[in-house]
């Protein structure tokens, strides 16, 4: 199925992006390991999946950002740095997606969900204040390898990257954990921008698609990032975690045996 064959279901979009921005509000993510599977599910092909998820997380990591931006959790010079590093991390891993095929692709997927299940099923209670810390040139560098990462992962992957960028911020450079999500967001939104813009040279990003999910997302983004700024979210971690779980589960099922449009050829 060519992207042009993607039938247009508002009603099913909408929804999915208000979920999408509620999760990235929520936990400073791009929200793509919800994003995926719900492209999934509107029947886009796996590569086109993973490269509209970044169209969609473009509009709901910007709006989430917002009430962080204001609270004075987001680190700018932080921020320059990450996505210094992501963008070219964007670049490599956008340039070499193709190569990778449609089942590998789907399998690393489900890799990165039991990841951020385990991440989010562990949980670590932390200062809810929005603390950023001073930070010196060797951080500086430090943070432009981070961000490399990140954007390797992005662009692979069709994640903003805060399950890579929070943690990392939190533990690496003893950021708050509403600090770490603010910044997070700021960075996704240019690092899921070029993601995107980079996979539609080969015609996986579906923008119409993308963006009436980004739509949705924008108020779900702004609510789950008020909510976070607001409440503990330890016992939401756990939730989610377990959402991914079964969703892990849910995409190792439905690929078994079942060869994508990309495999087939057509």
């Amino acid at each position: 199925m060519v992207l042009s064959d993607v039938p247009s279901r508002p009603l099913r979009e909408l929804p999915l992006g208000l979920a999408v921005g509620v999760l990235s509000g929520l936990f400073g993510i791009g929200g793509g390991a919800l994003a995926v599977p719900g492209l999934l599910w509107l029947q886009l092909s796996q590569h086109a999946a993973h490269a509209t998820s970044l169209a969609a997380i473009v509009l709901t990591a910007a709006a989430a950002v917002i009430p962080f931006a204001a609270d004075g959790a987001v680190d700018p010079l932080a921020a320059l740095a990450l996505v210094a590093g992501s963008l070219a991390g964007v670049s490599l891993g956008a340039g070499f997606m193709h190569r990778i095929p449609a089942n590998g692709l789907r399998l690393a997927f489900v890799a990165f969900l039991a990841v951020v299940a385990v991440r989010m099923l562990v949980g670590i209670e932390l200062d809810r204040d929005a603390h950023v810390p001073d930070l010196e040139a060797v951080h500086v560098l430090l943070l432009l390898g981070v961000g490399l990462v990140t954007g390797i992962l992005s662009a692979l992957l069709g994640v903003g990257g805060g399950i890579v960028l929070v943690p990392a911020l939190v533990l690496g450079f003893e950021f708050s954990q509403h600090a770490a999500e603010g910044t997070s967001l700021a960075v996704i939104v240019p690092t899921a921008l070029l993601g995107a813009a980079r996979h539609t040279r080969r015609g996986y990003t579906h923008w119409r698609t993308g963006m009436t999910v980004g739509a949705g997302g924008v108020a779900g983004g702004i609510g789950g990032a008020v909510l976070a700024l607001g409440l503990d979210g330890l016992l939401l971690q756990r939730l989610f975690a377990g959402f991914l779980i079964l969703m892990s589960l849910y995409l190792l099922l439905r690929g078994a045996g079942e060869p994508t449009a990309e495999d087939a050829g057509s």
